[in-house]
């Protein structure tokens, strides 16, 4: 049986509404109708006298009139087939609402599809005497006026033109070095453009007009060249980004669009803004003279503004079957246009201060920026059964930015069901399916939502720990697949934010979440201060990082839930905190990986107990760098137990229990995956299955297991930081980059820069991660110390605080000292060979062996050094630290480490 509380909530919400359905109409709109006429008749009388009205203003001033009489009974507006033109946004104001007895309907005639469109047809097309492009005038466009950003040929959309035509360039690095890496955030100059390679941007025809979209993390940005320098390859921005260039990696994906050099493909079109001619080369099959051409017109096609002011509020205004296609997008002065689930946008279907209105039945499509938008002051109101696709933003946002003002502008209370919603990003990528902003007591409920760059279901908008209004909102029985498709990362198939006490996400399927490899794609991603969330009975697999995936968080529960099959790691925990992060008890955890546990573990705030894990690739998972029984020593994940979980068919993603499985008898109790998703009408449920999806380009896998080391910096560019550890402290002139100033082999090493004043004595620092517990681990570096320089060099296990192992120091001078004894002197200004050798895991001695070579020295070797902590095993850790406070230089090269 489905879920009841949902269907009876929706059955008396539209009671009215079925029965106004089942009456006759009380007003008719067609496209052969006349506003002068009554609007009474279904078509035009034979005599021409009378007939439906042919606009909704029409029939919306009609039933004005019929309202000062007294609002008796429901109104009944009937909108017969055809598609409507509309010379501006069809308005309703709080003095067309209905009341809850008698609302007002504008419904579809049965069985007729009538199409509300903010575009206009395009004719009169010219056929090329040589070449595929055909041409028609525009002529509005030389003039300032119809100027549109999309393009619609036989009901689809197409691409303005763009390069490359598939996937994207790399852009060289920001245009000034990215040192400070904290600065820069803070820097506008920073983020207005970064340096390309040579011809991947020229001086195009209508400069002005072209934009580039720049690929960050989880947002992509959208720009106007303000300056083009061809000589040293850089390009400036009429407005910034919300990120510095080269913030999330030294080279980020870019295209190029609106520009006719690019128009060089089928499907593609150009606009000149100048010469009013639109340019398009059809696709193979297509006649101009024969497909309709649409392009839009209007950025809102129906909007419902109250007056909040006065009290105001459209309410009970219901619609049922309508289409609403082709509006554009608008960005101001040339942007910004950047922002994270491109909460700067508006919608096709705006509704502001409107309370119990219904869409039900309706689709949105072809459209420039968000679906529909229930903005502030919005209020139980229901969006049904509606079809959402070919978005060039997202589909549903509920909510503002900011927490209201006065009670009255809260939205809450509203209600998206049974709603398909796919297809978007065309233009803003990083759109979200159903966005709530700062709202509470929503419902999200039995949608599908897939096929995004971003994504599926955002819930709350605030960061940290600071008092929210987004609370008590629930997202049930959703299926969200197919987000992110490598485009965009730090996302999940439901994401939330802030303190969100009765927030409950329960009885989604949740799969086929991927990133480019930058910032991760989760299944369920609490984010940064999400709290007292209930996440329980939800099934996801096939994700790029966690299938649970929480930044940071407090008191959140997750049980009873099934994750499996991430590509790096099912349960991801980042921030470490002085509070309880969450409950994990009563789950099913299902790895292929080797790996369960992703970020931060060793402070052990958070419980775990009578989980089931396991994992087909190896008997020794690894927990956070430790075997389960060192893991369970610790106190953590009492009650659980690695044993095969007797799914039906795993590698089918049946995960159906069998009778006999042992998650059973440790208190897992099975819920019903058939009632996830859309209901109703066969034709309708089965509608997402006609999608034919191309294989995804993913990124690889990046290494989890035991990982060597062999680092000689060859392969990385001059300036770059090294490709294999992370780079910590550039700041205030510290820096650490691959240089060609020496070598100890090769032509290239590491060097490192430090600085006086900087905050940490530790600073800067780099490290590898070599994860490795088991065998006897052997580490070999070069190194050259210059005067007064420094030099850490240090291993560390996962465990919180983390123990030490070998450490030894190089004090300016060249003394070596290993546990506060001096061992040697080597000379400054020379590279100097160092290996270093330990027992791991169960063959840990406490001890090691350091070996220092100077150039045309006999190797000298210590053994029986004692490790920081006898009771380290584990290398998680293996750093280099510039402790001086001046300006020194380190130079490492030939980084090597094995395992035998």
């Amino acid at each position: 049986m489905r879920q009841r509380t949902t269907i009876a909530a929706l059955a008396v919400a539209c009671a009215v509404l079925v029965a106004t359905a089942g009456k006759a109409a009380d007003f008719y709109v067609a496209t052969d109708g006349n506003d002068r006429w009554s609007g009474r008749l279904a078509a035009p009388s034979p005599g021409g006298d009378d007939g439906p009205f042919a606009t909704l203003e029409g029939a919306r001033d009609a039933i004005r009139k019929q309202k000062q009489e007294g609002l008796r009974k429901p109104v009944h507006v009937v909108v017969r087939g055809g598609t409507y033109y509309l010379p501006a946004p069809f308005q309703l104001t709080a003095e067309d609402s209905g009341t809850d007895k008698c609302p007002i309907l504008y419904a579809a005639h049965p069985g007729e599809k009538p199409i509300l469109s903010g575009g206009s047809p395009i004719s009169g097309w010219r056929k090329p005497a040589e070449g595929n492009v055909w041409t028609a005038e525009i002529p509005g466009a030389g003039t300032g006026g119809w100027y549109f950003h999309q393009l619609f040929v036989g009901g689809q959309r197409r691409v303005r033109a763009r390069t490359p035509n598939e996937g994207y360039f790399l852009n060289e690095g920001p245009i000034e070095p990215l040192v400070d890496r904290a600065k820069a955030r803070r820097d506008p100059s920073a983020k207005m453009g970064f340096r390309y390679k040579p011809g991947d941007i020229r001086r195009w025809t209508n400069l002005e007009d072209v934009n580039v979209l720049q690929f960050h993390s989880w947002t992509a940005s959208v720009h106007w060249i303000k300056e083009l320098d061809e000589e040293n390859q850089i390009v400036r921005f009429t407005a910034p980004a919300n990120w510095p260039t080269g913030y999330w990696t030294n080279n980020e994906r870019y295209y190029v669009e609106n520009f006719p050099e690019a128009l060089d493909s089928p499907g593609e079109w150009y606009l000149d803004r100048r010469m009013g001619i639109l340019s398009y080369w059809p696709l193979p099959g297509e006649d101009l003279e024969k497909c309709q051409v649409v392009a839009p017109r209007l950025r809102h096609l129906v909007r419902l503004d109250g007056d909040p002011d006065n009290g105001a509020y459209v309410e009970n205004v219901h619609f049922k079957g309508l289409a609403f296609q082709h509006a554009d997008w608008q960005i101001a002065d040339k942007g910004p246009a950047d922002g994270q689930a491109a909460y700067f946008l508006e919608a096709a279907v705006l509704a502001r201060d409107a309370r119990r209105c219904v869409f039900q039945q309706c689709e949105v499509a072809h459209v420039g920026e968000y679906g529909m938008w229930l903005a502030g002051g919005c209020r139980e109101n229901r969006v049904v059964q509606c079809h959402l696709h070919d978005l060039a933003g997202g589909g549903i946002k509920i909510g503002q930015t900011r927490s209201p003002e006065t009670d009255a502008r809260a939205t809450e209370r509203n209600q998206v069901d049974n709603c398909w919603i796919h297809d978007t990003g065309h233009m803003f990528h990083a759109g979200v399916g159903v966005w709530i902003g700062r709202s509470s007591y929503n419902t999200v409920t039995h949608n599908e939502i897939c096929d995004l760059d971003y994504t599926g279901v955002s819930v709350g908008w605030s960061w940290g720990y600071a008092p929210s209004s987004a609370h008590h909102n629930l997202i049930e029985y959703n299926h969200i697949h197919h987000i992110g498709r490598a485009v965009l990362g730090d996302m999940g198939g439901i994401y939330t934010l802030g303190i969100s006490p009765g927030t409950r996400l329960r009885h989604n399927i949740i799969h086929d979440v991927y990133s480019p490899g930058i910032g991760g794609g989760a299944g369920i991603y609490p984010d940064e201060g999400s709290t007292e969330l209930l996440i329980e009975n939800n099934l996801v697999y096939n994700t790029e990082r966690g299938c649970f995936s929480q930044h940071y968080g407090r008191e959140n529960t997750v049980r009873n839930n099934i994750f499996a099959f991430s590509r790096t790691g099912e349960i991801a925990r980042y921030r470490e905190e002085d509070h309880r992060s969450f409950t994990f008890e009563r789950n099913i955890v299902y790895s292929t990986t080797g790996y369960f546990l992703l970020g931060g573990w060793r402070n052990g705030n958070y419980r775990m107990r009578a989980n089931l894990y396991w994992d087909t690739s190896t008997d020794d998972p690894d927990f956070g760098d430790m075997g389960f029984e060192e893991w369970q020593a610790l106190g953590r994940d009492t009650g659980s137990l690695i044993a095969d979980p007797r799914f039906a068919a795993p590698d089918g993603f049946d995960f159906r229990l069998q009778p006999e499985s042992p998650a059973i008898e440790l208190g897992f109790k099975p819920f019903p995956l058939d009632e996830v998703g859309l209901y109703g009408d066969p034709g309708w449920v089965n509608l997402p299955r006609q999608i034919v999806r191309k294989p995804l380009d993913l990124p690889p896998i990046p290494p989890r297991g035991p990982q060597p080391i062999d680092d000689g910096f060859e392969a990385t560019p001059v300036g770059r930081r090294a490709a294999l550890a992370v780079t910590s402290g550039e700041e205030s002139g510290a820096a650490i980059r691959v240089t060609d100033e020496t070598a100890a082999s090769g032509q290239r090493c590491l060097k490192l820069t430090d600085a006086p004043g900087l905050k940490y004595a530790w600073q800067p620092h780099l490290y590898y991660q070599p994860r490795l517990r088991k065998g006897v681990a052997r580490l070999s570096f070069a190194v050259r110390l210059e005067e007064g320089a420094e030099l850490i060099h240090e291993w560390r296990d996962a465990s919180e605080p983390y123990r030490v192992g070998p450490s030894i120091r190089i004090r300016p001078g060249g003394q070596v000292v290993a546990n506060n004894k001096p061992l040697m002197n080597v000379p400054i200004g020379q590279w100097i060979r160092v290996t270093v050798e330990a027992p791991l895991g169960s063959q840990a001695s406490g001890g090691y062996t350091l070996t220092v070579a100077a150039v045309g020295a006999e190797p000298q070797r210590f053994s029986g050094l004692a490790v920081g902590n006898p009771q380290w095993r584990s290398l998680r850790w293996l750093g280099f630290i510039s402790p001086a406070d001046a300006k020194t230089t380190i130079y490492l090269d030939d980084v090597k480490l094995e395992t035998r």
